[in-house]
């Protein structure tokens, strides 16, 4: 039965004014949710007081007993519609001086992310971002990414503001190309960091694999490759520096990847941030369990690399369908 013609049903029976044709239709929905030993569980708590209620239907509404006494309400426990139903019931059935102390048997409690914001609009975090071309974006928090309007077309153009870690899939049909102020990189195939949060509309170049080429005003600056970095500032001249260590320039990507004595449920919100997912909770799993993990991770990683290793850290499991993420036990 639909909770809306229910709930309308209940309303007349409250007010004495359902008809017998009514009257059967709630009997047969109580029958078929299965029978209890004299009542439906509908609060999903106290058998006696469920015993008695449905003791006063009975006479109220002049309609004869369950005879299946011996069926166990197994599915009205575990089936979360009928549980959202059982609150409406309640409303009706339940009186002022019984108080609710257990806890319904079906329970899961979710942390929701809200609908993530485009990659052009800034946010206070670090995203994981994967474009239309299976390329992935690490924008940092307060940056934005604006892809072209014919971006995976000709060519796969995108403007930067602030920094971003790129990783880039390799297409010599589509060049990756990316604009920050007047400096354009064009990427041969490669990661690398750009950050033009400097001064003086200052732009850093770190290659931490492969190549890239990079121009101003239609003149190639330099060709970098594997722990090179170009600083491109307005009317100066650019010089290629070679790095011994890229690792300080890009460590941001993975800071909010270290976990010390973090519990699962902050763990979770990070994730929830970063990957645009939504994180569901069984009621068995102990979101305040703690863990410590450092400097493990890079910052590239997939959702499910960081999960596979917390995860299995803390002895749970967990699965992915879509956006939505359910840690379980084991």
């Amino acid at each position: 039965m639909e909770q809306e013609k229910l709930h309308q049903l209940l309303e007349k029976y409250h007010a004495g004014q359902c008809s017998d044709a009514e009257l059967e239709a709630l009997q047969q929905w109580y029958e078929s949710l299965g029978g209890a030993p004299e009542a439906p569980h509908w609060d999903v708590t106290d058998d006696a007081y469920l015993g008695d209620q449905y003791s006063l239907f009975q006479q109220r509404a002049m309609l004869k007993p369950v005879t299946n006494r011996r069926r166990i309400w197994k599915r009205v426990a575990a089936a979360a519609a009928v549980i959202a139903v059982s609150s409406l019931l309640a409303r009706y059935f339940y009186p002022l001086s019984v108080t609710n102390t257990r806890q319904p048997v079906a329970v899961v409690t979710s942390h929701h992310a809200p609908l993530p914001p485009a990659p052009d609009e800034a946010v206070n975090y670090d995203r994981h971002l994967v474009l239309p071309d299976s390329s992935v974006v690490l924008l940092r928090a307060g940056s934005t990414l604006k892809l072209s309007d014919s971006f995976n077309q000709a060519e796969r153009l995108v403007t930067l503001n602030g920094e971003a870690y790129f990783d880039i899939r390799q297409n010599a049909r589509q060049p990756f190309i990316v604009r920050c102020a007047n400096v354009y990189t064009y990427v041969l195939g490669t990661a690398f960091n750009i950050n033009t949060q400097g001064k003086d509309r200052q732009v850093t170049i770190t290659v931490t694999s492969g190549k890239v080429r990079v121009e101003r005003e239609n003149k190639i600056m330099a060709v970098l490759t594997k722990n090179q970095e170009l600083v491109c500032r307005d009317r100066q001249p650019a010089i290629p520096a070679t790095l011994e260590n890229v690792t300080p320039k890009v460590e941001w990507m993975a800071k909010d990847l270290l976990f010390n004595e973090t519990s699962l449920e902050t763990i979770c919100q990070r994730l929830s941030a970063r990957y645009q997912v939504n994180f569901t909770f069984d009621r068995a799993v102990n979101k305040e369990k703690r863990v410590t993990i450092t400097d493990a991770f890079y910052g590239t990683e997939s959702l499910n690399d960081i999960l596979d290793i917390v995860c299995t850290t803390l002895g749970y499991t967990y699965s992915v369908t879509g956006n939505a993420v359910t840690i379980t036990t084991l």
